[in-house]
């Protein structure tokens, strides 16, 4: 089954400081999940049971993944292996924007 959508067909859910538009989620017969995410603060550090890509599209930052922290900026990717604390924090009056990607059925 092909999946088509745009980003403005889609719902923001809003939590704390980030909004995230679910582009796709793993459903019965799709492994991959992908949000589109902008943050306008920080995304309280969290682990996931699937390993999570994360590649940031605009703005300035930083990443927390276990014990480092990286300076994000666009074109940053970030793969987070499965059950590692993270968290993200913007950096700026710009919003933090970037897609997470999940493969396998993280339940998202």
């Amino acid at each position: 089954m092909t999946i088509v959508k745009h980003l403005s067909d889609i719902v923001p859910e809003r939590v704390g400081d980030f909004r995230r538009w679910y582009l796709s989620k793993a459903e019965s017969g799709h492994q991959l999940a992908m949000r589109y995410v902008e943050l306008t603060g920080i995304v309280s550090p969290h682990t996931h049971d699937v390993e999570e890509t994360i590649f940031y599209i605009e703005g300035r930052g930083s990443a927390r993944v276990g014990e480092k922290e990286i300076k994000v900026k666009p074109g940053t990717m970030i793969v987070v292996p499965p059950g590692t604390v993270h968290s993200s924090i913007r950096e700026g009056f710009e919003p933090l924007r970037y897609l997470a990607i999940f493969v396998g059925n993280p339940d998202l």
